[in-house]
């Protein structure tokens, strides 16, 4: 996956691959968290519940779209 993010890009995806998106960004940033040091894994961990957070809000246009990470 590429992991640049490009606002114009992102608003061309379809719901479903920017929820994807947002969930894989989230895991991404917990295996950061797991191997950072105790003040930097606070602020991965933030960063991963605002993505998965970012993807239920974006799923809820549209009921067919699984939220779940």
């Amino acid at each position: 996956m590429d992991r640049r993010f490009v606002a114009e890009e992102w608003k061309a995806l379809t719901v479903s691959d920017q929820v994807m998106r947002c969930n894989t960004m989230a895991q991404e940033a917990i295996k950061l968290a797991n191997d950072a040091p105790p003040n930097l894994a606070e602020g991965y961990l933030f960063l991963a519940e605002q993505w998965l957070r970012l993807g239920m809000e974006i799923g809820r246009q549209d009921s067919s779209v699984s939220v779940n990470a």
